[in-house]
């Protein structure tokens, strides 16, 4: 898909979010009963807290969920297993969003759903925490564009680990930053018309 002229004019704060390995240690199960199990025996969600309070000085920051359990289970499903903080910034989902072929196959599939979907919707501001998003660096306008758009987190970790959390709040101060600043300049233009 040609990227080179679409504006990239949605300025929302966006967050793709996925669950396993990033809200949580580990690798779901799923029984009948919509239970979840974690493979690494850890409680699912459990790091959830921490992004809720990262989240919190920044109510415009958007959630756009990309876990593999929209393949199972519907929507309202997988958003309900969210604490009601996350769940309510939940704006959209990469569930209809298919990978090319050729990046299924060499493990980027999911760096190119998201990458696919970002400029679909023209977003400007946005960052992508998952455990599966390889390859940034071939994605985008230019090799290496993109890089500082993923943040690849350790399966066991999540966004425990501290450099992964360090680059969500220098991405939440950056975002805020530039927004405020749209916001001035906005305002300043407004002013002298």
């Amino acid at each position: 898909m040609e990227h080179s002229n679409l504006p990239l004019d949605q300025t929302a704060p966006t967050l793709f979010v996925d669950y396993d390995g990033t809200l949580h240690s580990g690798h779901a199960l799923l029984d009948t009963d919509d239970q979840v199990t974690l493979d690494s025996g850890r409680a699912p969600f459990e790091y959830a807290p921490l992004l809720v309070e990262m989240l919190e000085p920044y109510p415009a920051v958007q959630i756009v969920l990309t876990t593999s359990w929209l393949q199972t289970l519907s929507t309202e499903k997988v958003i309900s297993y969210l604490p009601p903080d996350l769940a309510r910034r939940v704006v959209d989902t990469t569930r209809d969003r298919k990978a090319r072929f050729s990046y299924m196959q060499n493990g980027s599939g999911r760096t190119d759903v998201i990458t696919s979907y970002a400029y679909g919707k023209r977003l400007k501001n946005w960052l992508a925490i998952d455990d599966s998003v390889y390859g940034s660096y071939h994605f985008g306008r230019e090799p290496g564009e993109l890089v500082w758009n993923f943040v690849l987190l350790d399966s066991m970790r999540g966004i425990n680990d501290e450099g992964a959390q360090q680059r969500i709040r220098e991405w939440l101060v950056d975002v805020h930053k530039n927004s405020s600043s749209q916001l001035r300049s906005k305002s300043l233009t407004g002013r002298s018309t």
